[in-house]
């Protein structure tokens, strides 16, 4: 079950969320995480152990902006 909820509609056209796995080294992950969150409007982080025991999995919503409009 997915207990997290999209951080904007998914209207065309309007900003999109996207949800993202990273998977690394924990001080890798948790850096990047804080970089994402302070540069993009990002939902907050789950943090999972991997499963072979050697490193972080992390799980967020990334905002992505509305492309601009095509000429038809």
């Amino acid at each position: 079950m997915n207990s997290r909820t999209p951080a904007a509609s998914s209207a065309p056209g309007s900003a999109q969320p996207v949800d993202v796995r990273l998977m690394g080294d924990d001080r890798a992950v948790h850096a990047l995480v804080a970089v994402l969150q302070q540069s993009a409007s990002c939902g907050p982080a789950t943090y999972k152990p991997m499963r072979d025991g050697n490193g972080t999995r992390a799980y967020l919503s990334v905002i992505v902006p509305a492309g601009p409009a095509t000429a038809t």
